[in-house]
């Protein structure tokens, strides 16, 4: 058979037949681990794309195989890598990391028959058909698609489309697309696929075929010998080779078997549980396609065919009276009565139609053994559920042009037609996808949600370009991997020319130790400090004002209408700091004792704040000797590890806070602080990308304003550039509001069953499912022995919840630079015992 697209233009096909088909690019549903609520929406959505279907139609499910260097090119998309060096050196090692995975998306593809009602345009139709097959003949060049041919297809094609729901979001392919497919089927199974051509690859608007010719070879009988007793025996066997030996020589041939779906259940179907074509993402290693011939009938037509049916049962009914024998009466009842269920389900719908529809599967590989081991391996997963594969000899060649789009239905197809209707059909959700992360930037994890492993893109700066948040959180229990996580973020953030401020509350400095690794980067211990955080002398004088009068009152214990807080107000207001101007705190403290000061409790004042100003552990906020913190650095880290922090106690109890040691009291205005300082910076500029990193998060969000700071970051951040990353071992994140607002989510291993619940309620999905919960508490990431220990392989497992909703199970990837890579495993070391 030839190949039948003789023109392409826009999203149409014009084939030998004479029949023009109309292609769209589809969006998957997001499905996979959402609940069941979600589950029955998508179901609905597939009932609605069957009815919107005209007459026949085609859905191709394509694994489309994708090379590291496709991934490599989203991670460098937008990034001038002369300038970002290191960013191009983890680009580079990236390409050695993704060759150990097998990375794949699955591409769907819906395929349309445009109708020719009109008898003269038949005629015309199958007129332009045979003079292009005798022009090809004779060589001669062939007739391009009129305009005006072309302007009416796509008017009809574009009726057609606007009734399939929007969340399918078709999207008109392109010549370019078209030739992709057609080499991904020529191809298949030798895993040479380029990523699929974006919109903007389409070549002219109107180009001849350039698709190139296939030999087909049932049976793979080129591989007889050529002399021998062997080449005297028939070769019979259940696959078909593909090769295109005129223009590629150097491409191996892919051998195929192409499958049909002969049996489905007989117990009926079972929603959700029915999903059959998400058993071909579960044979491990073997890529699977699939293509759905689709015929739909409106319900009214069909019934009058089922009457005309039932009249026949009755009068063979009485035919078979006096017969003794029971079993072809017991026939006749099975078939009366599922006709008649299949008459009552048309009839309690109006909107109801029969779908009959035969579903195909190809699997292929560049070796005949391995092909067949892999259709028996496919085989055998549906036979697990009940389903029936069927690979019949002589007929692949047949099959393999039916998942062709613009080949007419073969013969073959209608041997295994199954016949239901539509919302029947739609149990099966051919058209989902378990899809997470952005369409390119950083490199994050893999999606492990199945089988075909993913790649997981997260692009925090350059969410905000697209008007979404980039603000991300990550929860988890010690050692599931939840630091490592942030780590990996922050650094490919500042690899790509953003900046970081962080709070380190570790004794070890893991998080001070990874800035000085992957930047020049300042960390400034908040106690033994080398480096001014006055806001005074950071900042411009009306967000300075606001901050430290912020600060002051959380570390003064006062409210801002007392007579101290009317007082620390004024002599903070901008214009009285102009006629007397003062450089920072240390010096303000010197105004207001130095007698000139006419605001009332002026000395009041000074004397409560030279009580803090005295003492060493407050003295980056009030020594005058200091150089002042330099904000510009690319990774600024603050260790808080040595400052003491009230109790929860301390905390909760009224006079144990009223009398709390002064060292608690510059504890508890820290965090204020140093979020004061973070977002004064991280908004300064939006032209200059920042991220606010904080792990171990309770303390920040317990502070005075430390959860108003946070979340006016999530609320703002979008447009000023500038974005959270917050990580705690409870994922309760302060409030419901900023969990709420944080749309990007990370949930590591939690083996409490409160933790645990609370993590995958967080995620969106159900927390008394008991079968996730388990594998969320003792397969993610599993500990093994005494010591906790995860073996490398696990490490870095969690679940995903992407902007866009969609949740999913990971493998978050270490860097492949080894210095980025060291830097971001830094763990505490256990302290030796000492002796007794």
């Amino acid at each position: 058979m030839e190949q039948p697209t003789r023109d392409m233009a826009a999203n149409l096909r014009w084939t030998n037949s004479g029949v023009v088909w109309a292609d769209y690019l589809l969006t998957g549903l997001d499905y996979g681990y959402r609940p069941d609520v979600d589950k029955h929406t998508a179901r609905k959505l597939h009932t609605m794309l069957a009815r919107a279907l005209p007459g026949e139609s085609m859905l191709i499910g394509v694994a489309a195989s994708m090379s590291p260097e496709a991934v490599v090119r989203r991670m460098t998309h937008g990034v001038d890598l002369e300038v970002y060096g290191d960013w191009a050196l983890e680009c580079v090692a990236t390409l050695d990391t993704l060759e150990m995975y097998p990375l794949g998306k699955r591409v769907y593809w819906l395929s349309i028959p445009l109708t020719t009602p009109k008898m003269v345009d038949q005629i015309k139709a199958a007129g332009h058909a045979a003079f292009s097959t005798l022009t090809d003949f004779l060589g001669v060049p062939r007739r391009s698609i009129s305009e005006d041919e072309l302007v009416r297809r796509v008017q009809q094609a574009d009726r057609i489309v606007a009734d399939i729901p929007v969340a399918f979001e078709p999207t008109p392919v392109t010549p370019a697309q078209m030739v992709w497919l057609w080499q991904h089927s020529v191809q298949r199974g030798l895993g040479i696929d380029p990523d699929v051509p974006s919109a903007e690859a389409t070549p002219a608007k109107k180009i001849g075929s350039a698709l190139v010719p296939a030999r087909l070879d049932e049976g793979a009988q080129s591989d007889r010998p050529r002399s021998g007793w062997r080449a005297k025996v028939p070769r019979v066997g259940r696959v078909l080779k593909v090769d295109q030996p005129y223009e590629f020589d150097d491409v191996p041939a892919s051998y195929q078997v192409i499958l049909a779906v002969a049996d489905t259940p007989s117990g009926g179907v079972y929603f959700p549980g029915s999903e059959f074509f998400t058993l071909v993402d579960d044979v491990e290693g073997v890529d699977v396609d699939f293509a759905v011939r689709l015929h739909t009938s409106a319900g009214a037509d069909v019934m009058k065919a089922n009457k005309r049916a039932l009249t026949n049962l009755n009068e063979q009914y009485g035919q078979r009276e006096g017969e003794n024998s029971s079993t072809g009466s017991s026939i006749l009842d099975q078939a009366a009565d599922a006709l008649s269920e299949y008459t009552g389900l048309l009839e309690d719908d109006r909107n109801e139609i029969e779908v009959r529809w035969t579903a195909i599967l190809a699997v292929g590989a560049a070796v005949e053994a391995e092909a067949v081991a892999a259709a028996r391996a496919l085989r055998k997963v549906f036979e697990k559920e009940t389903y029936r594969l069927v690979a019949p000899v002589g007929y692949q060649e047949e099959l393999w042009w039916a998942m062709q789009p613009g080949v007419p239905t073969p013969r073959i197809v209608q041997e295994f037609a199954q016949i239901t209707t539509s919302t029947h059909f739609s149990a099966y959700v051919p058209c989902i996808r378990n899809d997470l992360g952005d369409s390119s930037g950083p490199l994050l994890a893999l999606n492990c949600s199945s089988n075909r492993i993913g790649a997981v893109h997260l692009d925090v700066a350059g969410r905000s370009v697209r008007d979404v948040s980039g603000s991300f959180a990550v929860t988890g229990e010690l050692g599931s991997g939840k630091s490592v996580t942030m780590k990996t973020i922050a650094g490919q953030f500042v690899d790509r020319g953003g900046q970081v401020i962080g709070v380190d509350q570790s004794d070890s400095g893991e998080y001070a130790a990874w800035a000085n690794a992957v930047t020049d980067a300042v960390i400034v211990d908040m106690v033994a400090a080398k480096y001014s955080m006055d806001p005074l002398r950071l900042f411009e004088a009306r967000v300075a004002a606001e901050m430290a009068e912020s600060v002051l009152l959380t570390l003064l214990r006062i409210q801002p209408t007392s007579p101290l807080g009317l007082a620390l107000s004024a002599v903070l207001d901008p214009e009285y700091r102009l006629a007397h101007p003062h450089a920072g705190l240390g010096n303000l403290i010197d105004h207001l004792l130095g007698g000139d000061c006419s605001v009332d409790h002026a000395r009041d004042l000074g004397m409560a704040l030279k009580i803090y100003s005295r003492k060493t552990f407050a003295a980056a906020l009030f020594a005058k000797d200091l150089d002042p913190l330099p904000l510009t650095a690319p990774a600024i880290i603050f260790r808080t590890n040595r400052v003491e922090l009230p109790t929860t106690a301390q905390t909760e109890n009224q006079h144990l806070f009223d009398n709390l040691p002064l060292e608690k009291r510059f504890g508890a205005a820290v965090y204020t602080l140093i979020a004061k300082i973070a977002r004064g910076q991280c908004f300064a500029d939006p032209s200059q990308p920042s991220m606010f990193l904080v792990d171990e998060a309770d303390h920040l969000l317990r502070a005075g304003d430390g959860i108003d700071v946070v979340t006016e970051f999530v609320l703002r951040g979008r447009k000023e550039s500038a974005f959270l990353g917050i990580g705690d071992q409870d994922c309760q994140f302060g409030s419901p509001k900023l969990r709420g607002l944080i749309k990007v989510r990370i949930a590591h291993r939690h083996t409490d069953k409160d933790l645990a619940r609370r993590a995958i309620e967080w995620l969106g999905l159900a927390p008394d499912n008991a079968e996730l919960l388990k594998e969320y508490m003792e397969q993610t990431s599993p500990v093994t022995g005494k010591d906790n220990y995860v073996e490398p392989y696990r490490r870095g497992e969690g679940y995903m919840r992407d902007g866009n909703g969609n949740v999913g199970r990971i493998k978050v990837l270490l860097p492949s630079t080894e210095s980025r890579r060291i830097a971001v495993s830094t763990t505490p070391k256990k302290k030796t015992p000492v002796p007794a």
